[in-house]
């Protein structure tokens, strides 16, 4: 990859998966960028200074002069990437780091999505408020950043998070759960894989050569498993007997959200993936953004149960 002179910002940069972003931007993929600037609420945290060592220039974001802070870090910046979770920032503060995107000489933007697809979701009239915020944000976006790439990144379930039992996987016990078949497939990324996923799609928007091939929505997926699959490979994995599935009623389960909704957003999610829109297998931009893995190896479920677990 050949050196250049953009710079980069990331808004939240210290976060769970803002360090993944950072790392990358500090690291594998160092020569596509001079200057990383990290973001945080506490710039003297461990993990802040472990970044700084690596070279990021870090400052605090400032939330009783959001404007001024912001202004001063984007100077110069090329690329922004805000990284604060819509669940619990304010919209307010969204809409800030939009305005300071404008006001500054960044030519692309990433807003906070890295989640599930809900273009495709099918919740008529009782989607999940975290989503129709985030859609709201994107659109609200691109409207003030017009003539700007805007870009909404796809992720799906983050691995992390997948494989928990908040989402009916129960690695220690080994005890599956889930709404609709147990063969149904969705799709994983693991949150390193989504933060170099990031930079790397940074670094070819800002490149005049391949900009134009990056879309303003696109989709990443590290790896689709059923969740038979899941239980094979922690049986093979852990050297024990293939676990119980659990499979309950999909349609009475999405019924009951219906009746009640805007509540849980893991019930909305163990829906998404009954139905099959969490599965990006046949739907993906990854040969854009690591054609046939030249520059990293996708982290697959059975690599990090093997992490995870010991084994």
């Amino acid at each position: 990859m050949s050196i250049t002179h953009h710079n980069i910002a990331i808004v939240g940069g210290t976060g769970g998966l803002g360090q993944h972003i950072s790392t990358a931007a500090l690291t594998e993929f160092r020569s596509s960028f001079q200057t990383v600037h990290v973001l945080t609420r506490d710039p003297s945290c461990a993990l802040a200074r472990e970044l700084s060592e690596k070279g990021a220039i870090l400052h605090k974001l400032d939330e009783s002069n959001l404007p001024r802070a912001l202004d001063d870090v984007f100077v110069g910046v090329d690329a922004v990437v805000n990284v604060l979770p819509t669940s619990i920032i304010p919209t307010s503060t969204h809409e800030a780091v939009v305005e300071a995107v404008a006001r500054s000489r960044a030519q692309v933007y990433f807003p906070s999505e890295f989640g599930s697809d809900y273009r495709f979701h099918d919740f008529p009239g009782y989607e999940h408020p975290i989503w129709l915020e985030k859609a709201k944000i994107i659109a609200d976006a691109r409207e003030r950043l017009k003539g700007r790439k805007v870009i909404g990144v796809f992720s799906t379930v983050w691995m992390e998070y997948a494989l928990t039992p908040i989402l009916g996987i129960d690695v220690e016990k080994n005890a599956y759960t889930c709404y609709g078949p147990p063969s149904q497939r969705f799709s994983t990324t693991s949150t390193a894989d989504v933060g170099r996923s990031v930079v790397r799609l940074a670094a070819l928007s800002l490149d005049p050569a391949s900009a134009l091939r990056v879309p303003e929505e696109l989709r990443i997926v590290g790896s689709t498993v059923s969740y038979e699959d899941v239980r094979g490979i922690v049986a093979r994995v852990k050297g024990v007997a293939r676990g119980e599935i659990e499979s309950k009623d999909l349609t009475q389960f999405k019924n009951r959200i219906r009746q009640d909704p805007g509540q849980n957003y893991q019930d909305y999610l163990r829906v998404v993936m009954g139905e099959g829109r969490a599965d990006f297998s046949s739907d993906n931009a990854n040969e854009l953004v690591n054609p046939a893995e030249v520059f990293w190896k996708w982290k697959t479920v059975e690599v990090h149960v093997r992490e995870l677990w010991g084994f």
